[in-house]
């Protein structure tokens, strides 16, 4: 649906209900958000399929006043790039995306110990920090990803279709020693994988000099990170260099799948993405969470906040 249809179609609802729309990205927003939110008696989330169509669907219904409503988008490199978006009713990720807010909760643990026991994966980090291997061979492919943004490299990603096939990332990260194979590698591999999906493709030498020029900044790594490559280096992790053999564990989907399920009220109202959520609601008299968050808000709020 355009977003105009999406709009009108929200509209027109709200004319036999007393509902207040949440507008989304994908499924997986929707499934971590129904968490939360009082979805059984006033709420109602609509995934509208990316962060371009939440932005259109929220700015037209703040033009034709349509006041229950609010959009959530992941921030991905606005924060970086100091390039946030402003538009009312409209709120942000902390982090670049919902998955790394919640790779950085104690989610994380959780899952890891759903698939394999603390002494194996004590016997791989030997002393290092399970989120710092990840998020530096993340921060590799976040940079190739923001040399994309920025310069319009003619990357790809991602399939066009969603049962297309999705980049290996054993091409370019050891799947016996979780380590990077090379930034060469990476720039190869996500070009070959590039053909076909986008109409032009830079040459290597002009990415790898594109690359290298966002190295010489530092970037807050949570904000350069994207989730989706967090949960498949996790998966290779879990898969192939600890040998899980969980069949629940059938690709990086079931990972962050994983990670909606472990993610915990008490880590999501300590985000500013719920401390503006909140005001909103208030300032608006919209009941937007489910009791009981509200109960461990007002628990876990500090006196005179």
């Amino acid at each position: 649906m355009t977003a105009d249809r999406t709009a009108n179609a929200i509209i027109m609802q709200d004319t036999s209900s007393d509902k207040t729309f949440v507008i989304v990205e994908g499924m997986k927003d929707y499934k971590l958000y129904t968490k939360f939110l009082n979805v059984h008696n006033q709420v109602e989330i609509k995934q509208v399929g990316g962060t371009e169509r939440v932005q259109q669907v929220i700015q037209i219904l703040n033009e034709r006043e349509f006041n229950s409503k609010v959009g959530i988008i992941d921030s991905d490199f606005s924060k970086i790039l100091n390039d946030e978006v402003d538009v009312e009713n409209l709120f942000l990720t902390d982090f670049h995306d919902s998955e790394v807010m919640m790779f950085e909760s104690p989610a994380l643990e959780m899952v890891l110990s759903m698939y394999v026991t603390r002494e194996k994966l004590e016997t791989f980090l030997d002393k290092r920090e399970i989120r710092e291997i990840i998020i530096k061979l993340a921060e590799e492919i976040g940079l190739l990803k923001l040399a994309n943004y920025v310069h319009g490299l003619g990357l790809a990603f991602k399939p066009r279709e969603a049962d297309g096939n999705t980049l290996k990332y054993k091409d370019f990260i050891n799947d016996r020693t979780l380590d990077l194979i090379g930034r060469e590698q990476l720039i190869q591999a996500v070009r070959n994988y590039s053909f076909n999906r986008s109409d032009s493709v830079a040459e290597i030498d002009v990415i790898k000099e594109r690359i290298e020029e966002l190295s010489n900044s530092e970037y807050e790594l949570v904000q350069l990170v994207n989730g989706h490559d967090l949960s498949n280096i996790i998966f290779l992790l879990l898969k192939k260099v600890l040998r899980c053999n969980n069949r629940s564990l059938y690709d990086y989907n079931s990972i962050e799948d994983a990670l909606i399920m472990s993610y915990e009220a008490r880590y999501w109202v300590e985000t500013e993405l719920f401390q503006n959520l909140h005001k909103w609601a208030e300032l608006n008299d919209e009941d937007l969470f489910r009791e009981d968050i509200k109960e461990l808000y007002e628990k876990l709020r500090p006196v005179g906040a």
